[in-house]
């Protein structure tokens, strides 16, 4: 239930708060689920989408990295230290 209410709280920061703080909370919340920040990526390059703007969706790139990065955590720690 926490993991839920982190996840939405996630997605709602990323529109009330400053990027800074959503990308520390979509980071603290990938070593509990690993997708998030990937979500909050496409997320957020779908509520700010331009057609002027940046070529490459960089809110999107960065999640992917992150959550890759979160995988590789995970599976190589042991299950009961991130599960607590």
């Amino acid at each position: 239930m926490i993991r839920s209410f982190g996840t939405l709280f996630a997605l709602l920061s990323a529109i009330f708060f400053p990027w800074p703080f959503t990308a520390c909370f979509a980071l603290g919340m990938a070593l509990y689920e690993p997708l998030v920040p990937l979500t909050v990526g496409l997320f957020s390059d779908t509520l700010y989408y331009t057609s002027h703007g940046a070529q490459m969706p960089f809110f999107t790139l960065a999640g992917a990295f992150v959550t890759a990065a979160a995988f590789f955590v995970r599976n190589r720690l042991k299950t009961g230290i991130i599960e607590g």
